[in-house]
């Protein structure tokens, strides 16, 4: 389950009662939040606390999302990321390409 809300001018993206992001969920991600994209500048948290692993499809929507908030002048920042989800982004080399932040208020000051 995945919920949005805004705090200001940031979407901050959540998940429930799941520690996994995967071919069922990630679509959902996906879709949901590239409509938001649809305004230029859009700015997203992604709020992975409870999040413990990610497949390849769940990389693969952070990338289409990533790519999409790029071109549209907006931005993305992961934040509370699970230490196990930690290590497959930076086995795939993303922490390089995703901004990571430890916590969330961190994560939504940065935005300013």
């Amino acid at each position: 389950m995945i919920d949005i809300n805004t705090v200001d001018d940031v979407y901050e993206v959540t998940f429930k009662n799941t520690q996994r992001l995967d071919v069922f969920l990630s679509e959902t991600v996906k879709t949901k939040l590239l409509q938001l994209f649809e305004q230029p500048g859009t700015k997203i948290l992604i709020n992975m606390d409870g999040i413990h692993f990610l497949n390849s499809s769940g990389f693969a929507a952070f990338l289409a999302l990533s790519k999409e908030a790029r071109n549209t002048g907006g931005r993305i920042i992961f934040c509370n990321v699970h230490e196990s989800a930690l290590k497959l982004f930076k086995v795939l080399q993303l922490h390089q390409s995703f901004t990571i932040i430890d916590n969330r208020d961190e994560a939504l000051r940065s935005f300013k």
